[in-house]
């Protein structure tokens, strides 16, 4: 049992790392294939990155890791071959890549995955989030959200309620109203639900506070739900 367990440890790879300085509130571009991608708050000077690939040697060798800085400016992406330059063959399927992230508070976050799920943790500058095929679970936000997704559940808890554009063609939306929300919701489906009420082709607007700020929430065969308050 002990040397199987030292030879499964001796054939994982080394993930890959990298940290760069940066100010407080840098702009992060994350975009991976294949996957998942995780960003959480941590030292407000620096963003670090961290690579974990699955598959043989030779397929990782194919699917390159790329992490780079200019001015405040962090980019991570997942390529087949060297990233900027034409894209060329690879075998088969990508290889599943994990970045782990850890970026300051007020980061403003690009993320971008295909058939990759994508958390964030604690990170309150404005997201701007793309998938096709994966999860979408962010918490913690403060300042405006924008999810664009094919085939991926969304969870949206944030810290506090801001402007919130969320598209999906057919996955479901779960809102966690934080307290004192204050906005106007529009969510308009296709053969959709509302809080567990079908709507074949239609729309609700709900207003929660004032409703100085927009949740714009459009889905086609996918469920909203929204919560209030966790008491």
């Amino acid at each position: 049992m002990h040397a199987l367990l030292l030879l499964a440890l001796a054939a994982s790879p080394t993930p890959s790392s990298w940290q760069f300085r940066t100010d407080a509130t840098p702009e992060v571009s994350v975009s991976n294939i294949n996957g998942s991608i995780r960003v959480e708050a941590g030292e407000e000077d620096r963003v670090t990155v961290e690579a974990r690939q699955e598959g043989s040697d030779e397929e990782r060798k194919q699917w390159r890791v790329e992490a780079r800085k200019s001015g405040n400016t962090v980019e991570v992406e997942v390529c087949c071959g060297p990233c900027g330059k034409e894209r060329r063959h690879c075998d088969d399927d990508s290889v599943e890549t994990h970045l782990t992230l850890r970026v300051p508070r007020g980061a403003e976050l690009e993320l971008s995955a295909v058939n990759a799920d994508v958390e964030v943790k604690g990170v309150a500058g404005e997201q701007e989030v793309s998938t096709v095929n994966g999860r979408v679970d962010l918490r913690g936000s403060v300042q405006d959200v924008s999810v664009s997704t094919v085939n991926g559940t969304v969870l949206l808890a944030p810290e506090t309620l801001r402007d919130l554009d969320v598209s999906t063609v057919s996955g479901d939306v779960k809102l966690q109203l934080p307290t004192r929300a204050d906005a106007r919701l529009d969510f308009s489906t296709v053969g959709g639900s509302f809080n567990g009420r079908g709507l074949m082709l239609g729309s609700v607007e709900e207003t929660y506070g004032k409703g100085t700020h927009s949740i714009d929430v459009s889905t086609v065969s996918g469920k909203l739900e929204v919560k209030g308050p966790k008491s």
